[in-house]
């Protein structure tokens, strides 16, 4: 799909959201995914998935393969890749990977991890967390836009507002340190209203909104 018919469609969605039809932007009711029991991997399987470039899905969901070859698990589960580990147990899911790029990498956009509104993305580079302008927004839709906040804490300091009334301020924060994004929404639930990301060791932790 196109940029623009994606963009579109998710300004759809958005404005149904906007009048009380569904309670999710963009993805399905965070009450549609229950996790089931803990999903242990024989070696074989752990393996095949491994070959199979795992990603993470709508609501946590492990997805691996394409075509007829794909599958999906629900949570909760572990899986152990040479270059990748994913742990979603108990509303949590856990990624290491070699670097934070990669980490986040693992979620493919139908999981709507670093979504504030519609297709709006708060954006993590090296040293700079920031976040899609508002400009874009449908002026039926920025009321609610207005209403969602971005902050970012980092590690043993104070929150500080990347997001805020439809502004965007880009944060800068020091090579290396930890920190925690949480987005706050007005009648729009977010799937992952919070996470922490650790820079050196390749870490994101994020609780799924229940």
């Amino acid at each position: 799909m196109k940029r623009q018919e994606r963009q579109s469609a998710a300004w759809v969605r958005a404005a149904v959201v906007g009048a009380g039809v569904l309670g999710l932007v963009g993805c399905v009711p965070t009450s549609s995914v229950i996790p089931s029991a803990f999903t242990d991997f024989s070696d074989a399987q752990q393996a095949a998935i491994c070959a199979a470039s795992p990603v993470v899905g709508a609501m946590g969901v492990l997805e691996y393969g394409s075509g007829a070859a794909s599958g999906s698990v629900p949570p909760d589960y572990t899986l152990n890749c040479p270059e990748l580990r994913l742990n979603m147990e108990r509303w949590t899911l856990t990624v290491w990977a070699p670097t934070l790029s990669a980490a986040l990498a693992v979620f493919v956009p139908d999981a709507e991890f670093l979504t504030y509104y519609a297709d709006l993305r708060v954006r993590v580079t090296d040293g700079q967390v920031t976040a899609d302008p508002t400009d874009s927004v449908p002026e039926i839709l920025r009321p609610e836009v207005s209403r969602v906040t971005v902050t970012v804490t980092p590690l043993g300091g104070p929150p500080q507002t990347v997001l805020r009334g439809g502004v965007v301020t880009p944060v800068t924060l020091e090579p290396g340190t930890t920190y925690r994004i949480e987005i706050r929404t007005a009648g729009t639930p977010n799937p992952w209203p919070s996470m922490t990301l650790d820079p050196a060791s390749g870490t994101v932790q994020a609780p799924l909104a229940r």
